[in-house]
């Protein structure tokens, strides 16, 4: 049985040149993603889409771990 409850992915934000390692909390149709301190949670919207749900962040960087929760699941064949 999968468990996706809990994961890390890695993500390049916005203006940064490293791989910043990310904490990932999915409990319901939300993930929260523990940043700088706080945590942000978004909300895949169904058509390739990512919303920032609670927190403040630009919507690049919603977007990049979007593309980076998305990858985390394709590489586990999810």
């Amino acid at each position: 049985m999968k468990d996706d409850s809990n994961f890390r992915i890695s993500v390049t934000l916005k203006g940064t040149d490293q791989k910043t390692h990310l904490k990932v909390h999915h409990k319901d149709e939300t993930f929260g993603v523990e940043l700088d301190g706080g945590t942000v949670t978004i909300l895949n919207n169904g058509d390739n889409s990512w919303s920032i749900v609670d927190g403040e962040l630009d919507q690049l960087n919603v977007n990049l771990i979007g593309d980076a929760i998305e990858r985390f699941y394709k590489e586990q064949g999810w």
